[in-house]
């Protein structure tokens, strides 16, 4: 809904007649803009939400081509094992023919090896080998030698077939390395086995290559001379282990399919000639008189299943992995479009909110200062948009514009009444104190309407702390499914993001005036309350707690505000402390009142400059001097006027002191109305929860002196949850990017895997949240909030 106003010429050009320090003020309000609050806000939610999505954008595309990677290797092993067939064939035959009488040094006929059997291996060579690794290429040059001397008789059946079997090897190993290669989540035990089917295969079909040529001798070998028989005993040993292996590793179904592929009647011949032909160390008189024709074709028979087999297999890895890829490429564009569609949400309804609060809030400043300058010259605000706050003020300017405009005649007529009745002072006087009485009315009133606008920015404050509250709902939601470290980590650093944003909210909060909680709730121990305090401040590495705070626990009413104090002291003090310096957070017991103490090693303020905070500190009404001005180097010390505030809410006592050596010292005095001591104290922290990860070395005084768990967060903090040398649990510095990272002690660095991460993070988070939430529900919701929870 549109909001519109009249437009006045003297908004932009304030009247010369007007008061100078009216002037002044109406330039310091026009300089401090809500519009650019609300535009850092929305800078901020888009940011966070782009942080926590774009490591799974990352991780989708990394996966895509990892598995796009897998699917171009594996149809490299296809044509690999394809031409490592091919190379099988052309050895099995040249060794046969040199085993043959009388091949020794003579050329071998061209029918062993024909011209185009030789050209189609060449070209399937050529197309692989610029594809391949330099190992694979090497083997493949050297085949041409080894071929020619074959066909030209000048090698032997043992050699001939060792140069082919070495770049059959190596084209096998493409096949290995791509099962090596292939990811757990793409895990396939019969893929993982193809590499031994591939073994066996290779010693089939050597084995056949090896016994033709035993067999085309006639005769067994001499002593000292290459014996092919022996080989072919080697090769079906190696083919037997082979199998052994594909049928370890494959699953029960892919043995079942290799044995119903490889089975029939010449199966089972080429089986009974293996076994007559490698069952002794040599070929006997009647394993010579076999027919070779029928020994080769059996055996060529085994051999052929035994490679369509194999091709099978790897057709279907190929397919697998080529559907990784496909269900990965939906992965990544489902992932895309939640985080594109989380992104597009977080700015349009910051973007609606925005627009709610600054298009009808400029609609009643403008009408209401064009009516204030001239009442009767003038016409009435007028607005047009949602019945709410903002249309609530415009009637009650317009009744006032009404009403001056009534009484400027009658202060006319007064006017002339008085000249003409100089000597009735009486009547005067009475028409003084009548006037007097209007100008109070009118004060009342614009005070009401002070009021308001103050309940509007209360009202909407509490609307921005539901948004971050449930910010880090989702923010928990992605930190409990996160695995990897970093991404985990970054999520970590947003977390602290948005706990700080929440803090700044309920100090808007604060500074409009809204009303606080009822006193009711369960108290929380001193514990919990500093680490709230902590955890909400943007250097929290630098704060330690030494002595521990006494067993106690301050009433539920009044916990969360005294956390907040804190938590705008320890900001401050570790603000304006050198590099490497430490802020000390203890409380101790002083009569019947509990005492707060933070202390920096700061460079300290002079006595005068102490006055004047103490001062401030004292007066919760009086905003701070810079409060109005946006001018550069002008502080507005609103930390401390919040600090005011919130002392004043409880009746606690709250100054600074100059510290002995340097730095300043924060005291804050709880009344022991709002203070519960405890029967027993704190559970001492275990020791291995110390160990568990390097810190900075305590100084001797606090080396014993640490803060122990709560009994609390005991039950919901794992006993390995790293904890600083003052008791509390340790966030890391990398991951929030603020502050000096602690050195870590020689000797102890490691990797962490993400559920360590998740452990040693986990308890810093869930102690401050939980105490978040545990104030929250003790106080309740805020009057004329109903069906509104705040955030925790």
């Amino acid at each position: 809904m549109r909001k519109t106003t009249e437009h006045d010429p003297a908004d932009a050009d304030p009247s010369p007649s007007a008061p100078s320090a009216s002037r002044a003020r109406a330039a310091r309000r026009r300089r401090v803009r809500v519009r650019t609050r609300l535009m850092a806000g929305l800078l901020l939610t888009g940011t966070a939400v782009a942080i926590a999505g774009a490591p799974a954008v990352h991780a989708g595309v990394r996966d895509l081509r990892d598995s796009r990677a897998l699917v171009a290797d594996a149809e490299l092993a296809e044509r690999a094992t394809a031409v490592s067939h091919l190379l099988a064939d052309e050895r099995d035959a040249l060794v046969a023919a040199l085993g043959a009488p009388g091949a020794a040094g003579a050329p071998l006929p061209g029918d062993v090896l024909p011209e185009d059997a030789r050209t189609r291996v060449d070209e399937e060579i050529a197309g692989l080998r610029a594809d391949v690794g330099v190992s694979v290429r090497t083997r493949l040059d050297a085949l041409p030698e080894a071929r020619e001397a074959a066909l030209a008789g000048r090698s032997t059946p043992v050699a001939a077939h060792d140069a082919y079997s070495a770049a059959i090897a190596a084209l096998d190993g493409v096949l290995r390395a791509v099962s090596r290669a292939t990811p757990d989540r793409a895990a396939d035990p019969t893929g993982d086995a193809l590499p031994d089917l591939a073994r066996a295969v290779d010693a089939s079909s050597a084995t056949r290559g090896l016994l033709l040529a035993a067999l085309a001798a006639g005769a067994p070998a001499g002593p000292g001379e290459p014996d092919p028989a022996a080989d072919a005993r080697r090769e079906a040993a190696r083919e037997e282990a082979a199998l052994a292996d594909f049928r370890a590793i494959a699953d029960g179904v892919a043995w079942e399919d290799y044995e119903r592929a490889v089975a029939g009647p010449e199966v089972d011949d080429a089986t009974a000639y293996l076994a007559a032909l490698t069952d002794a160390t040599g070929l006997s008189g009647e394993d010579l008189a076999l027919d070779p024709g029928a020994v080769s074709v059996a055996l060529s028979a085994r051999t052929g299943l035994q490679r369509d087999m194999l091709v099978s297999l790897a057709e279907e890895r190929a397919a697998t992995l080529q559907q990784l890829a496909d269900d990965d490429m939906t992965q990544l564009q489902i992932t895309a479009g939640i985080v594109l569609a989380a992104l597009v949400l977080a700015f349009g309804v910051s973007v609606h909110t925005a627009r709610s609060l600054t298009q009808p809030l400029a609609a009643v400043r403008l009408g209401s200062r064009r009516v204030a300058a001239d009442p009767t010259g003038q016409e009435p605000v007028r607005f047009t948009g949602r019945n709410d706050e903002f249309a609530e003020v415009v009637p009650s300017v317009n009744a006032l514009r009404a009403r001056g405009a009534a009484l400027q005649p009658q202060a006319a007529t007064a006017a002339r009444d008085a000249d003409a009745a100089a000597r009735d002072s009486g009547g005067l006087r009475a028409e003084r104190d009548r006037l007097l009485a209007e100008h109070n009315e009118l004060n009342a009133r614009l005070a009401a309407l002070h009021g308001a606008v103050h309940g509007m920015f209360a009202h909407h404050a509490r609307r921005l702390l539901v948004l971050v509250g449930e910010q880090l709902t989702v923010i928990e939601g992605l930190e409990e499914h996160e695995a990897d470290p970093d991404r985990l980590a970054v999520l970590f650093t947003v977390d602290h993001l948005a706990a700080r944003m929440r803090r700044h909210g309920e100090n808007l909060m604060l500074l409009a005036g809204a009303e606080p909680p009822p006193q009711l709730g369960e108290p929380l121990s001193l514990i919990d309350v500093a680490r709230a305090a902590v955890s909400e401040i943007e250097r929290y590495e630098l704060v330690e707690t030494a002595p521990p705070p006494p067993a106690a626990r301050i009433v539920g009413g009044a916990a969360r505000d005294v956390s907040h104090l804190l938590a705008e002291l320890l900001d401050n003090a570790t603000a304006f402390s050198p590099a490497g310096a430490r802020v000390r957070l203890s409380a101790r017991w002083a009569e019947n009142e509990l005492v707060f103490t933070v202390e920096d090693d700061g460079a300290g303020v002079t006595p005068e400059r102490l006055a004047e905070l103490n001062a401030r500190i004292a007066d919760p009404v009086t905003p701070p001097p810079g409060a109005g001005s946006d001018a550069p180097g002008v502080g507005i010390g609103m930390g401390l006027y919040t600090v005011a505030r919130l002392a004043a809410r409880h009746q606690l006592r709250c100054w600074l002191d100059a510290r002995p050596g340097g730095g300043t010292v924060a005291h804050v005095v709880l009344p022991g109305t709002l203070v519960e001591p405890l029967a027993e104290p704190y559970p001492s922290v275990p020791a291995q929860a110390r160990a568990a990860a390097p810190a900075p070395a305590p100084a001797p005084a606090q080396a014993a002196e640490a803060v122990p768990e709560h009994a609390r967060a005991a039950d919901t903090t794992p006993r390995t949850t790293v904890v600083t040398e003052s008791g509390l649990p340790l966030r890391n510095p990398s991951a929030t990017g603020v502050g000096p990272s602690p050195q870590p002690t020689a000797g102890r660095a490691r990797a962490v895997d993400a559920e360590e991460l998740r452990r040693r993070l986990g308890g810093f988070q869930r102690g401050a949240r939980e105490g978040h939430r545990d104030a929250a529900r003790a106080a309740g919701p805020h009057p004329g909030e109903a069906g509104e929870e705040l955030p925790s």
